[in-house]
């Protein structure tokens, strides 16, 4: 099997899953780390809990994953996919990775009937995510945020 091939997660691919989300994180994480939440929900993922994981690479060498979950919608009693993260290795950007990372979301979309909410909470490289976005999803409104100066004085110290 090529390591370019997309596949869904299994067990074996738990601990660098984790790998990756602490790289996600240190890139793009704007709360704290919370080990054990994320371990729960990589393990939910890797398990297919209501949730799933894709990844590109073999288990000891994760290029790109995303993970998504289905989650209650908090005003009805349907359900929906929800992303919890994408992320494409910085030494594997210059490939089409982020791209099948969004249309297997949009698969999992049609294969399920779910709504599939998938965004970017990041001003990293805004721009360029954003476009990529916009090429392969509709736009389904508009996400922000505000963060308190205390929070910004937090992150200086």
């Amino acid at each position: 099997m090529s390591d370019d091939v997309l596949r869904i997660a299994t067990p074996d691919d738990f601990q660098e899953i984790f790998r990756i989300c602490c790289l996600l994180h240190h890139e793009n994480g704007s709360h704290g780390f919370n080990e054990l939440k994320v371990r729960s929900a990589i393990w939910r993922c890797v398990n297919r809990d209501k949730a799933m994981a894709a990844v590109i690479g073999p288990p000891n060498d994760i290029k790109a994953m995303i993970l998504l979950t289905i989650e209650e919608v908090w005003y009805s009693d349907d359900h929906e996919i929800i992303e919890r993260g994408v992320f494409v290795r910085a030494d594997c950007r210059k490939t089409d990775y982020a791209k099948q990372m969004i249309r297997f979301a949009k698969r999992c979309a049609e294969d399920t009937g779910l709504f599939v909410s998938i965004g970017i909470i990041s001003d990293d490289r805004l721009a360029a995510k954003r476009r990529l976005y916009e090429r392969e999803l509709k736009i389904g409104g508009y996400w922000f945020i505000v963060k308190p100066r205390r929070a910004e004085h937090a992150e200086a110290a």
